[in-house]
């Protein structure tokens, strides 16, 4: 991210390796994982949270993203896929969920979320 990201995206983790953040005017969700980058809605992100999830335990994983992708056309995504050790899929599912639960309270804090 530029050195003035702060300005327009809101940091929900940052930590070694993984950078997760909220444009502040489309709510777009960026992925920076290894040497990954990638832009989810809301909806992509829950999909490759379970997705991440429901993997059965295992050394090493391949994540295929048109698996969580949200969209009509996609082709673009069919080649495209994670390949994570065990220590990386535990890494980007914590920041993931992680990102949830800070998206949810920024929405609680500012009553636009039910506390259902």
């Amino acid at each position: 991210m530029k050195p003035d990201a702060h300005l327009s995206h809101q940091i929900l983790v940052e930590e070694p390796g993984l950078l997760l953040a909220q444009c502040r005017c489309c709510g777009e969700i960026e992925l920076y994982f290894r040497n990954i980058t990638m832009a989810l809605n809301l909806t992509d992100l829950y999909a490759l949270i379970r997705r991440l999830d429901t993997m059965a335990t295992a050394s090493r994983y391949v994540v295929g993203l048109l698996d969580v992708r949200d969209t009509l056309v996609r082709a673009g995504f069919q080649a495209i896929g994670l390949h994570l050790t065990e220590g990386e899929r535990d890494q980007l599912s914590r920041g993931l969920s992680l990102a949830c639960l800070r998206l949810d309270l920024d929405l609680l804090t500012h009553g636009r979320l039910s506390p259902n």
